[in-house]
């Protein structure tokens, strides 16, 4: 299960530890050129503020030329932090949107890897709602904040020093002057945060119920039922759930405020009068007063701000606390190699089941003690009521799941020690919830081999072999034309059509083991005669394990599997089945009495 522990102070360091090794990871050129751009930029108000000083003590003592020299070095110096401040902004946004894209990169690959039975763990949903919310910004919020922290860091220490040679007690009272800003500030974000993290739940609910208004496939179902208004005002009241939570979370927020406020005025008043009693005792100079109210404010508003941004690295960390636990902690998935060689398959392997079981989390049995051979070359059929553990038998040999108990073996090899590289290669699958991606025809095509080139011969015999040479021909751009409705140009298909391009990825795949679970369902009767012919015609060259309510088809198959309540009933041909009279028989009698 996944931790839904809250986070703590070493949640939030680390996940500022995991922003600097993202900008890292980035660009470490790009870094180095913006911390230098933002150690030159924060250097330069001290130095123009002493400037300043020099200008007013010439202009003073009647000095003009010195006076117009001071006056020219400051206008340089203007000029050069202007230009290096807008170089500093160009390279630090261009490093804060690498640095999403590192982030977002690291997120996908925690998604597209993790093992199937996280998705039965609602935690983990959670986890990674919390992960993707903000995850393309936070992180290089974060890494732009800690350039900035930097910099302030760098512009801190320049007012220290004006103050130190000036009159020493300011520093403190500067320091102090942020303490209560500080506080206040923490307070409200670690209160906002908590709250918001309590209204995950919510959340999910609330971007579900979106994107049920806003998909295609369920379009009609919430017109012709009227969901969309009950729908609405379900994500109304649960939006405004979520913002009481927040806004009851912030309630103290105003007083805190106010009482920083005051305790901050306090510290500048006595600032002042501190500064105003040294100008009249004659300790510092007309120019050196203005230097001491200039460097104390702006002492105190770097001194605030860098507080501020303490703050906001830890809010910010807070938040990507389920972004380092996925992304870098000890069970996030193992990288896949970047390029590992194709692995060749050079004959059609023996699959074997012994004594296999399975159990979802919390559940009863799926799978009980199931045990059959899957021989080379060898068309199998396999049959079953809804809920009898098809599907999940389908998710074991593809190594998706693993068993609870029982083994089992490719080419006399486990397959829990098998590289999962070389089992992706045996098998060729078409689930019964076959994807829809909305690519070209050729692009969708390929992505049964989308680690390779596009092998135009293979298309053309993906296309014709599955029915879909016809539909490419009428297409404006043919293979090249896109499918779906989402963008513009794209031809949309009907359910026959999605399925027969599900069916070709299979076919352009080639692999020595197809498993095809109810690749019928969306067929018409033409098409599907067209696919049994095929598989047929596959007999001997190719393993096939293909599941079907449809039992026309068993009666072609070499083998048929019969599974009832988890359990291996029987196994035979079509006609030996039907002489023994046992569960095979009987669902025969039902779909020929429901057929008639």
């Amino acid at each position: 299960m996944t931790s839904t522990r809250r986070p703590g102070k070493e949640g939030g360091a680390g996940a500022a530890r995991v922003a600097i090794r993202l900008c890292f990871e980035a660009s470490p050129r790009l870094l180095v050129l913006v911390m230098l751009l933002s150690t030159a930029v924060s250097t330069l108000p001290a130095a123009l503020l002493l400037i300043v000083r020099e200008i007013v003590e010439a202009f003073s003592q009647g000095d003009d030329g010195r006076a117009t020299t001071w006056i020219l070095v400051l206008g340089g110096l203007t000029a050069a932090r202007v230009a290096l401040a807008a170089l500093l902004s160009v390279r630090r946004e261009e490093l804060t949107e690498l640095v999403g894209i590192t982030a977002e990169q690291r997120l996908l690959r925690v998604t597209g890897f993790a093992p199937l039975e996280r998705f039965d763990d609602p935690a983990w949903y959670d986890a990674v709602a919390r992960a993707h919310d903000g995850v393309t910004w936070r992180p290089a919020a974060i890494a732009g904040i800690l350039i900035e922290f930097c910099g302030q860091i760098v512009s801190l220490a320049g007012m220290v020093g004006v103050l130190a040679v000036l009159d020493f007690r300011l520093i403190g009272l500067a320091l102090l002057a942020g303490v209560p800003l500080l506080v206040q500030r923490r307070l409200e974000a670690r209160a906002i945060y908590l709250a918001r993290r309590g209204t995950t739940e919510l959340e999910r609910r609330r971007d579900y119920l979106t994107e049920l208004l806003v998909r295609y496939d369920l379009a009609k179902d919430v017109r012709s039922y009227g969901l969309a208004a009950p729908f609405t005002r379900m994500h109304d009241d649960i939006s405004r759930r979520a913002l009481r939570a927040v806004v009851a979370a912030s309630r103290h927020s105003v007083a805190r405020g106010l009482v920083a406020g005051v305790l901050s005025a306090v510290c500048l008043v006595v600032a002042y009068y501190l500064a105003a009693g040294q100008a009249q005792s004659g300790a510092l100079t007309v120019a050196e007063l203005f230097l001491v109210f200039t460097a104390f404010n702006t002492l105190v508003s770097s001194t605030v701000d860098l507080f501020t941004i303490a703050v906001d690295i830890e809010e910010h960390a807070a938040y990507l606390t389920d972004f380092v636990a996925l992304a870098y902690g000890p069970a996030r998935p193992a990288d896949p190699p970047s390029e590992a060689a194709p692995v060749v398959v050079e004959h059609v392997p023996e699959v074997e089941f012994q004594g296999v079981g399975y159990a979802y989390a919390g559940g009863s049995p799926v799978l009980r003690e199931v045990s059959f051979t899957l021989r080379p070359g060898e068309f199998t059929v396999l049959v079953g009521r809804n809920g009898a553990g098809k599907s999940t038998l389908v998710k074991l040999l593809l190594g998706l799941l693993g068993p609870v108990n029982g083994r089992i073996l490719v080419d006399g090899a486990d397959l829990a020690g098998l590289d999962p590289a070389r089992l992706r290669e045996l098998i060729g699958v078409l689930y019964q919830e076959y994807g829809r991606y909305e690519f070209t025809v050729a692009e969708s095509v390929r992505l049964g081999r989308a680690d390779r080139p596009l092998d135009h011969e293979r298309l053309d015999f993906a296309l014709r072999a599955g029915g879909l040479d016809g539909l490419v021909a009428r297409l404006p751009q043919g293979a090249d034309n896109l499918v779906g409705r989402m963008f513009p140009g794209a031809r949309d298909l009907s359910g026959g059509q999605w399925q027969r391009l599900a069916l070709a990825r299979v076919l352009y795949r080639d692999a020595p083991v197809w498993v095809l679970d109810e690749p019928t369902a969306a067929l018409d009767v033409q098409a599907e005669a067209a696919l049994i012919q095929r598989l047929r015609a596959e007999r001997g060259r190719r393993t096939v394990l293909l599941i079907t309510h449809r039992l026309e088809t068993a009666q072609t198959a070499d083998r048929v599997l019969v599974l009832d309540d988890g359990v291996l009933v029987e196994h035979g041909s079509h006609e030996e089945l039907i002489s023994r009279g046992g569960s095979y028989a009987r669902l025969c009698a039902e779909y020929a009495a429901r057929s008639g």
